[in-house]
């Protein structure tokens, strides 16, 4: 079977000829070159290590410039802040309703279009991150949870803009790959924001955005970091969850899949594990097998790997679950 065939009925619980398997990364600075350049970065980087889905990532902070944020790229280095596109003297009011014409959605609609041309037969999802992981991006986030406090309608109208035009983002997406990678950053955290605060600030706003994308084949959800919210998370309407199960306070792939039948479980390896001679990919993927009987499941790491991941331990951990 070919890739969308492998990870779409691994993903259902139907039976597969072996577990799929996919890494992410950032590719500084290619990201920053245009779409051709990212493009053709990513289509050899999957070529290279014989992944099943692609996770197209594009610069980490495109999603808040339509706004007026701006970062700036030093090398091979992680980018850093320039400025906010909403000032200190800014009010969430200044925040609007933004067109896919904007240059870093056309940008992303291009790259899309270049790595779907060029792996016709592996699943690509575009990355997409929740609204309140957007706000973040346009004003920093300790101004986010002062003004939930302060200014809550305020910060509810700017999250109904951003989801709006993320909603009319996610359908463009989904017109030209499977589905779409909704990401939620640190906010889906109890060390963030507790359930209430955000089943009121989050869950509306990000069912919202997905929304945009019901037709699609493949959406899935990316619970960031520790202690985060995955089995409550986990029930929205998509096909798969990614998160981290190796951080503390957070369900392993067994308990998941208890929790969740319904849904398919991604993630499985640590940052460790794509550092070290391989050893520990062994280990890790081979736990993965235990928990999940191979079952639903794809192994993957628990979030964007390292840059400084070793291409030899994402070969381990590749080979540790196709035995």
């Amino acid at each position: 079977m070919n890739a969308r065939e492998r990870v779409l009925r691994a993903l259902r619980g139907d039976a597969v000829d072996r577990v799929p398997f996919a890494v992410w990364r950032h590719f500084y600075p290619d990201e920053s070159e245009g779409a051709e350049k990212l493009a053709a970065t990513t289509v050899a980087f999957t070529r290279r290590h014989q992944l099943d889905l692609v996770k197209y990532n594009p610069r980490a902070h495109y999603h808040a410039e339509p706004w007026g944020t701006a970062y700036r790229y030093r090398g091979t280095s992680h980018p850093v802040l320039a400025r906010y596109g909403l000032g200190k003297t800014d009010r969430w009011t200044k925040i609007e309703l933004v067109s896919l014409d904007t240059p870093a959605f056309r940008e992303l609609l291009d790259g899309l279009r270049l790595v779907r041309a060029a792996l016709p037969a592996i699943p690509v999802l575009a990355t997409i991150f929740t609204p309140l992981g957007v706000l973040e991006r346009i004003g920093g986030k300790e101004r986010v949870l002062e003004d939930i406090e302060a200014r809550p309608d305020e910060v509810l109208g700017a999250l109904d803009a951003v989801a709006e035009t993320f909603a009319a983002l996610a359908t463009a997406c989904a017109q030209i790959v499977d589905g779409i990678f909704l990401a939620t950053t640190s906010w889906a955290r109890r060390d963030t924001l507790s359930a209430g605060q955000y089943r009121r600030f989050g869950t509306p706003f990000d069912l919202r955005v997905l929304a945009g994308a019901r037709a699609a084949p493949l959406n899935v959800l990316h619970v960031c970091g520790p202690g985060a919210y995955v089995v409550d998370l986990g029930r929205y309407p998509v096909h798969a969850v990614s998160w981290n199960p190796r951080l503390a306070g957070n369900p392993n792939l067994a308990a998941f899949q208890a929790s969740v039948p319904e849904r398919g479980a991604i993630g499985g390896f640590s940052d460790d594990a794509f550092l070290s001679d391989g050893a520990i990919a062994r280990r890790e993927g081979l736990e993965g097998l235990l928990q999940t009987g191979a079952r639903r499941w794809l192994a993957a790491g628990g979030c964007t790997i390292p840059v400084e991941s070793r291409p030899d331990a994402i070969d381990a951990a590749h080979a540790a679950v196709r035995r």
